[in-house]
């Protein structure tokens, strides 16, 4: 069984992305699964290559395009996606598989692969990372009803209903996706989410070497880490952080990069924040030590992004055992999730009033807090490790003759 995936960043990346799939394929590849993937050129990839853990060799990996340091400039990312397409086009028309994979990461990629799959007659799956350019429209990057929104849903709603199927990752993004793009029951698969790395208990605050390095073993820890980027909303946590900086137990540890990290460490330098601490992403090798420091865990979704992405920090978390505040929108997955099993508090987004009284409250009760790290333990256990999603591979693309074919 050889399947193409097409992807943005993969190993030895330490995006969250990368690490998911970098654990999961090594997972798949052990019961039998060969995937060829196609990624971005990292950069620094021999020093990055030298410190990571190496992969299955039924994986192989083909890099294409320009490697670059950030991506704050929206021109030299546009460049960086082009390089990307060009080279990845060449590759996956001449490429060896039976199935061909590919995410919303770079955005246009359903739409690449769709061409080349009509072109090869070769089934693919469209696996949704983030909805675009849905998501920009909520954040305000692009105008509903404009010409470029309104071609680019035209192109991702041809390239949706072309593809064998389309997984998502919670029930507000196939709602979404049915009710924008007019994607069929019989091609979604819900397929969430997992934890990147395994374990059988949950390590605790103080024997996080991270926290140890830090000296944080003895405050109230209340970590965010992952992505900061436009779907997050850094800010309000920074704000939150400052109404609680009279209380000596409780400490913020910032841990993750991107294009609303430098905003956000600015206000908490405007501010004259002094219980936050700031550090860049953690080696996939170092994730349940790093997770382990803390006490509670945030998770940032702005509003009007339910169904445009689930924060995937979520499952990290979960395997963690660690108390959530989560300052999404009430409709979304991780509200949902949250609510059901009754592992942390939901609050509004945008209201750091509110955040500040959760994490409080959560401070204030020891046995809360640990009932609710267990609780997310157990979801975790039970629905969302590694062993769980290579099962539920299975269970979905273990026969391809299973995948229907009406297009």
């Amino acid at each position: 069984m050889r399947i193409t995936f097409i992807c943005d960043v993969f190993y030895p990346s330490s995006e969250s992305t990368s690490q998911l799939f970098a654990e999961l394929l090594n997972r798949l590849a052990a019961d039998g699964l060969h995937c060829h993937v196609i990624a971005n050129r990292l950069p620094n990839l021999r020093q990055r290559l030298a410190t990571a853990s190496p992969l299955d060799p039924k994986i192989t990996v083909r890099r294409v395009g320009i490697p670059m340091l950030g991506r704050s400039s929206l021109l030299l990312r546009a460049a960086r996606y082009l390089a990307f397409a060009s080279g990845a086009s060449m590759h996956l028309l001449l490429t060896r598989a039976d199935r061909l994979w590919g995410g919303t990461n770079p955005p246009f990629t359903p739409i690449l692969l769709a061409a080349v799959a009509a072109l090869r007659r070769k089934p693919f799956d469209i696996i949704i990372h983030d909805v675009y350019p849905d998501g920009l429209v909520a954040v305000g990057f692009l105008r509903e009803g404009s010409l470029v929104t309104r071609g680019w849903r035209w192109l991702n709603g041809w390239a949706y209903r072309r593809a064998n199927r389309v997984v998502v990752l919670g029930r507000d993004m196939a709602a979404l996706m049915q009710r924008r793009y007019r994607v069929r029951d019989s091609q979604l698969v819900m397929f969430p989410n997992w934890s990147p790395f395994d374990q059988a208990t949950p390590l605790p605050l103080t024997a996080s070497s991270l926290a140890q390095r830090l000296d944080l073993t003895k405050r109230f820890v209340v970590q965010y880490s992952g992505n900061m980027g436009l779907w997050h909303d850094i800010e309000t946590l920074v704000r939150a952080a400052k109404l609680l900086s009279a209380d000596e137990r409780i400490h913020f540890l910032m841990i993750g990069e991107g294009r609303r990290r430098n905003a956000a460490q600015q206000l908490a330098l405007d501010l004259g924040i002094t219980n936050m601490t700031w550090q860049d992403f953690q080696n996939r090798d170092a994730l349940s030590d790093s997770l382990a420091c803390s006490s509670v865990a945030l998770i940032s979704q702005r509003a009007g992004l339910e169904g445009v992405a689930v924060p995937c920090k979520l499952y990290g978390i979960l395997a963690s055992g660690r108390a959530i505040v989560a300052a999404v929108p009430a409709e979304s997955e991780v509200a949902k999730v949250v609510g059901e099993e009754h592992c942390g508090v939901v609050v509004s987004p945008s209201d750091p009033l509110a955040v500040a009284e959760a994490i409080r409250r959560l401070a204030d009760d020891d046995s809360l807090t640990a009932g609710m790290g267990a609780c997310s333990f157990a979801a975790y256990g039970e629905k969302y490790s590694l062993a769980a999603a290579a099962a539920r591979f299975w269970r979905t693309w273990g026969t391809w003759g299973t995948c229907h074919d009406d297009r």
